[in-house]
This record gives structure tokens, C-alpha cells and sequence, in this order.
């Protein structure tokens, strides 16, 4: 314990303060000091933001997943178009009606119908599920006894302020089997 000598007094009378000492060391352990709480916010708001980020992208990359998946089941949509045609029709028709460059939209369901036409989608052109266009469309390529099929379906995804597009491309090959 620290003692304190008075001037005026003789060695022995010396006073000694336990009280003051013990009170200024309970008073600095008994709080946090403005810094200690300012450093603790930062580091919380750090953490918090960190967390948003990450939640923020776990849910653009569900919605970027579902979309393709949406994309993959409309592509697989017009493979199943071109099976069932060349299924019901001969050779020649299925080759005159499904070589070409075609825009699918979403009442097709043959090759007669008015939902496929034989140019590429317009802009506004296309199947809208969940609220996002998605536009599909055939190159179909006569080689040798097989036409090759190529379905490309486009469609904006919610990135980049809904201008990122994006693409699946599936292929199927139909040969002439008779």
C-alpha cells in the first residue's frame, strides 16, 4: 500500500490512504471505457454486415439455380415437341416442318401450332414463369439422315439490376430410322 509522508508531521505519523487506492481501482475495473464500447459496436457491425452479404448472395444463387432449373424443364419441354413429331409424322414432314430457326412460345405443342413460328423471338416473346421471361428458341440443321437440334432458352435474371442474361443450350440429334 502506498503511504504519503506530511511535511509537517514526523515519520511515524504517516497516513496511509487503502481507502482512496482501493476506491480508484474498483472504479476502473467496475466499467468499459468509451473505447472498449465504441471498438465492441464496430466489431458487431462488421459481423453484421458480413452476415447480410452472405445472406444476400445465398439467395441470388437460389434464385439463380431455380431459374435454370425453370430454363432446363422448358428446353426439355421442346426436345419432347420434336420426339413426339417425329413420332407422328414421316421423315420428310418432320424435317420440312422442324428445320429452321424456330421461337417456341408457351401454347406450343406441335409443330402446327401458332406458338411455333419459324423466325427467332422478339423481345417481349416468350414463356414468363414466376414473373421472368424466358425465351426458347430451336436451330434446327438438316445434316445427311439426321437433323441436329440445338434449344436455346434466354431469359434476364434478377443480377446487375435484371439486364444479366442467361442461357442453357440443350442438343438432341434425330436420325431417320426407317
Amino acid at each position: 500500500m502506498p503511504t504519503v509522508l506530511l511535511s509537517h508531521q514526523q515519520e511515524s505519523s504517516a497516513v496511509q490512504l487503502p481507502e482512496i487506492h482501493n476506491h480508484l481501482l474498483s472504479r476502473r475495473k467496475a466499467g468499459f471505457s468509451i473505447i472498449e464500447v465504441l471498438f465492441a459496436l464496430v466489431l458487431l457491425g462488421l459481423v453484421l454486415v458480413g452476415v447480410a452479404v452472405l445472406l444476400t448472395r445465398s439467395l441470388v444463387t437460389a434464385a439463380d439455380a431455380r431459374y435454370r432449373d425453370i430454363a432446363n424443364g422448358l428446353a426439355q419441354e421442346v426436345i419432347e415437341i420434336y420426339h413426339r413429331e417425329r413420332t407422328l409424322t414421316s421423315w420428310s414432314e418432320f424435317i420440312t416442318a422442324g428445320a429452321g430457326s424456330h421461337c417456341v412460345l408457351s401454347d406450343a405443342r406441335r409443330f402446327a401450332d401458332a406458338g411455333f413460328t419459324n423466325t427467332t423471338c422478339a423481345d417481349s416473346e416468350g414463356v414468363t414463369v414466376s414473373g421472368i421471361l424466358f425465351q426458347r428458341e430451336v436451330a434446327a440443321v438438316l445434316n445427311s439422315d439426321k437433323l441436329e437440334t440445338i434449344v436455346t432458352v434466354k431469359w434476364k435474371s434478377g443480377r446487375q439490376g435484371g439486364t444479366a442474361e442467361d442461357e442453357i443450350i440443350a442438343r438432341q440429334d434425330f436420325t431417320n430410322w426407317l
